[in-house]
């Protein structure tokens, strides 16, 4: 990337970053409080998150009067999308990393959590680190590799949520 599509790129993302932060902290401060549990404010489910949020919140408005202070909006001019960069490899994994994650999303409330949760880490991993080019004989480890993964990251993420911080999970 060059200077002038980095700096659009830096307006977009923190534009981007701030409506999300902020969507965060809003949905974070809907969630229970632990109030009625006689329990300390802290321990509130929201609490991480709102913090995650603002955190997102402040670092991308600070990035967005970054970008701006480095002319960002004249470099718009150009158009949008910089010349050859929906071809590059990177965009490529940028996009389909966005379509797994919407699938997760779409899927997360329709099933039980443990079932999107191991695709969504399997599928990531096969598609970023299975070689298309080599037989499938000779990749049977990263498979497995990829399955023990995502069975133990769903668990560790179940066990953590439900029994640490007593969310449930849908």
């Amino acid at each position: 990337m060059t200077e002038k599509s980095m700096v659009k790129a830096d307006f977009v993302t923190s534009v981007i970053l701030i409506a999300m932060g902020i969507a965060i902290l809003v949905l974070s401060i809907q969630m229970p409080t632990m109030a009625d549990r006689n329990q300390s404010v802290y321990s509130a489910p929201g609490v991480v998150p709102g913090f995650i949020g603002l955190m997102i919140t402040i670092l991308s408005f600070a990035m967005l009067l970054r970008s701006l202070k480095k002319k960002a909006l004249a470099e718009f001019r150009e158009g949008i999308i910089p010349k050859g960069s929906l071809g590059q490899e990177s965009t490529k994994r940028i996009l389909t990393t966005i379509v797994l994650c919407l699938l997760y999303a779409f899927f997360l409330g329709k099933l039980w959590f443990g079932i999107p949760t191991f695709a969504f880490i399997f599928v990531f991993i096969i598609i970023f680190e299975y070689d298309r080019k080599k037989p499938l004989s000779t990749q049977v480890k990263k498979l497995l590799i990829a399955a023990l993964i995502a069975v133990i990251t769903t668990a560790a993420v179940m066990l953590v949520f439900q029994k640490l911080f007593l969310v449930n999970l849908p």
